[in-house]
């Protein structure tokens, strides 16, 4: 089982991170929103663990991002000291799966995590609306502004790795090795993939869609 915690207390970080380990899981640990995003964002988890009081973004901006933005159904459980009702229900409604309340018993922070691979995880809404475009991902169907817009397979395929992870960068490198694998042209392939993206999804007087990050990579813009 492959945990990704966020949690701002290093001293607790620690402890169910050994814990864990001890049980054979493999622990990653963020100590704040953004770095989480960007742990989930490159490497594949079975469930993640998400304090809600943490630095930067919390773990309910950061639940719904993964939810609505990443399109990441992998298994939520929040671990917090938000005890109320409402605590919960707002956990809840950004797309927790579970939710334990500190102080808690590490076993029962186990056994919870193994319910919640166990189940696997939530089947993966076809359509997507990322502001004036819509993107059916069964389908294969791309809609901006009421207009269907046919792309190549690869230009499809760097679409959808970029709205998955909007409005997070995607490196060149990640974008090379989820189209390639081991096998990256010698070209700049994927710069003219991009391009050609851009200009299938762009009519003139509409404003841009795939933005350069100089140094880095791509990034969707609603």
């Amino acid at each position: 089982m492959r945990v990704l915690l966020l949690e701002d207390s290093l001293a607790l970080a620690g402890a169910v991170s050994d814990y864990l380990e001890v049980r054979g899981c493999a622990v990653e640990l963020a100590f704040h929103g953004q770095a989480f995003l960007d742990l989930a964002n490159v490497a594949g988890f079975d469930v993640y663990v998400l304090d809600v009081a943490v630095p930067g973004i919390d773990g309910l901006e950061v639940c719904e991002r993964l939810r609505t933005q990443m399109r990441d159904e992998t298994p939520v459980i929040f671990l917090t000291a938000r005890d109320t009702l409402q605590d919960k229900k707002a956990g809840f409604a950004r797309g927790a799966d579970d939710y334990l309340v500190k102080p808690f018993e590490m076993e029962e922070l186990f056994f919870r995590l193994q319910a919640l691979t166990a189940r696997g995880r939530r089947p993966q809404v076809s359509t997507q609306v990322l502001g004036e475009v819509m993107l059916d991902h069964a389908a294969g169907i791309v809609v901006r502004n009421g207009r269907r817009i046919r792309l190549h397979e690869l230009q499809l395929r760097v679409l959808k790795i970029l709205a998955a992870r909007s409005p997070l960068t995607v490196e060149r490198a990640v974008l090379e090795r989820e189209l390639w694998g081991d096998h990256v042209p010698d070209s700049d392939a994927l710069r003219t993939h991009i391009y050609r993206l851009r200009h299938a999804l762009t009519l003139t007087g509409e404003r841009e869609l795939i933005e350069t990050v100089h140094g880095k990579g791509w990034r969707f813009v609603r």
